[in-house]
């Protein structure tokens, strides 16, 4: 026999209604196989099942004559409400809310809620049923997974700063380099509106933006004197074995491998690893490039002292359109010339 078949002979078994058997819908209530309340229109509980009271840890007693926003969650009375209104308002016959209650015992729980009008005989509707689901467990092993996730995140980013600062001793670049340039990436990316994501991956690229030095012998890398033709274009390699190394990160973004690649471009096309012009120049890789020069500029080295703060802004203004992005420029300008006569600037 079939699983059609035996279900019709299961069925057949039972004793068939009577024509004035009526339904028990108050069994149906009572022995749910979740929570369910009947909440009036001021959000008084006027009914709730075994399984709803065994959700918020009181008697059903104590819960009926109870205003559901009593045993909310602070934080999620005004949506609660926003709920209720939507379906006693007629705007929508059903919503879905997750929301979370607070127990007898103080403990927080979750609930994933379906609330409707209860229907009447007899006129308009009074009171509203909410069928709840407890998801308080589904809830915790998200946050644990999230908290796991910000762990992570931190640990990479905690081992990528590690590596920049790393990269910037051998280097012989002035102690805080790769943190500085990192702080004025995020300032002019926010001033520019960069979304929270493009954020962290310019983060990313500004911290790793000269990893590529690590292929550079230390005779040309830490000569002090000036590099001549053959020795300049081994070091414009940087650019490209950068790339080609933090490829090999598989959570590193694509976008932050720009910055690594293409931040010595110029905006006139002359810039290298691949003579990129304009627009073509990924914009996190432009945003870098300026703050890049404006931190090099201001930084002692051992062949260059440091420029003031106002000769590198007065520089960057003379490269708008030229080797850099006149409306990334700008920008710059309107954050660190503050403290600066703008005459003094242009």
């Amino acid at each position: 026999m079939d699983h059609a078949g035996r279900l019709i002979h299961m069925t057949s078994a039972l004793p068939m209604p009577r024509p004035d058997d009526t339904f028990d819908y108050q069994a149906l209530f009572d022995h749910a196989g979740v929570g369910l309340l009947e909440i009036a229109f001021d959000g008084s509980i006027r009914r709730i099942n075994a399984n709803g009271a065994a959700f918020f840890g009181h008697p059903t007693e104590v819960l009926v004559g109870e205003n559901v926003i009593n045993v909310t969650h602070p934080d999620d009375v005004p949506r609660t409400v926003e709920a209720l209104e939507q379906v006693i308002s007629g705007a929508t016959p059903l919503v879905t809310v997750e929301k979370r209650y607070i127990r007898a015992d103080g403990e927080t729980v979750w609930s994933r809620s379906r609330v409707s009008l209860l229907p009447t005989c007899h006129g308009p509707a009074t009171s509203v049923v909410a069928v709840i689901a407890d998801i308080t467990e589904l809830k915790r092993a998200q946050q644990d997974l999230e908290a796991l996730n910000i762990s992570l995140q931190e640990t990479l980013e905690g081992g990528l700063l590690g590596l920049g600062i790393a990269l910037e001793a051998r280097d012989l670049e002035t102690s805080g380099h790769t943190t500085r340039v990192m702080q004025y990436s995020l300032q002019l990316g926010k001033a520019l509106g960069l979304d929270d994501v493009t954020l962290n991956e310019l983060k990313h690229g500004a911290g790793l933006h000269d990893l590529g030095k690590l292929t550079i012998p230390d005779a040309v890398l830490l000569k002090p004197g000036r590099l001549d033709a053959a020795e300049w274009a081994l070091m414009q390699t940087h650019a490209h074995n950068g790339h080609e190394i933090a490829s090999r990160i598989p959570t590193l973004p694509r976008l932050a491998l720009d910055v690594i690649r293409h931040h010595h471009e110029r905006w006139d096309g002359t810039g290298y690893p691949d003579r990129l012009a304009g627009t073509d120049i990924p914009l996190l890789a432009r945003i870098f490039a300026v703050c890049d020069v404006y931190d090099a500029l201001t930084s002692e080295r051992p062949y260059k002292h440091a420029w003031s703060h106002e000769a590198a802004l007065k520089e960057l203004y003379v490269q708008r359109g030229r080797q850099f992005d006149a409306d990334v420029v700008d920008a710059f300008l309107a954050i660190h010339a503050a403290t600066t006569d703008s005459n003094d600037v242009t």
